[in-house]
């Protein structure tokens, strides 16, 4: 069976956030094991999309999505929290003051239909998959004038973490007003 590499597309935080100053903080690490990954390899079970943000934001409920897109059709997988304290562990490495982690995970539902879209992928005989992930947050209290770098990791398989965009400050990637809008109150 060929092997089949592909193309990581980052979302960001904020939705059809994607630019030259984007990918310059996705790093090259990253982009040398994506361009090595099969669709093939990733295991459902150990899909993670994890966010490091400053204390007073956070995912959005529903907020953290997987995007699959094989040819033309594309799979939009949502996210759950993890609740287990020990899949933090895998992160510990990245902790830093005034920020906080967040682990996400497929549900058994969306583990299935990943599962379906591999081996729908497997024997289709399409070369172009990209797969994209994002964190849309929410904030607690005003957002403030001073920085709010981001950092977003993808974790496909049991190997780790990789980060996709590190400490990428929103305020560099939209204007104050869409921030505001993009980045509501946290109900």
């Amino acid at each position: 069976m060929p092997r089949y590499s592909f193309l990581l597309i980052v979302m960001m935080l904020l939705s059809a956030c994607s630019s030259l100053h984007v990918m310059s903080h996705v790093p090259l690490s990253t982009m040398s094991r994506l361009s090595a990954l099969k669709l093939a390899e990733i295991q459902p079970a150990q899909l993670r999309v994890a966010a490091r943000m400053p204390a007073h934001l956070e995912p959005r409920i529903d907020g953290v999505k997987v995007i699959i897109a094989v040819g033309t059709s594309k799979t939009e997988l949502i996210l759950e929290p993890v609740v287990e304290a020990h899949e933090l562990d895998a992160l510990s490495r990245f902790k830093r003051p005034g920020m906080r982690l967040w682990s996400y995970h497929l549900s058994p539902n969306d583990s299935a239909r990943l599962k379906q879209v591999i081996a729908t992928f497997n024997g289709s005989g399409q070369h172009q998959v990209s797969i994209a992930a994002g964190v849309e947050a929410c904030r607690r209290g005003a957002l403030g004038a001073q920085p709010l770098p981001t950092t977003t990791f993808l974790r496909t398989d049991a190997t780790g973490f990789m980060v996709l965009a590190e400490d990428l400050d929103l305020r560099s990637v939209v204007s104050e007003r869409e921030l505001l809008a993009k980045v509501p109150p946290c109900p």
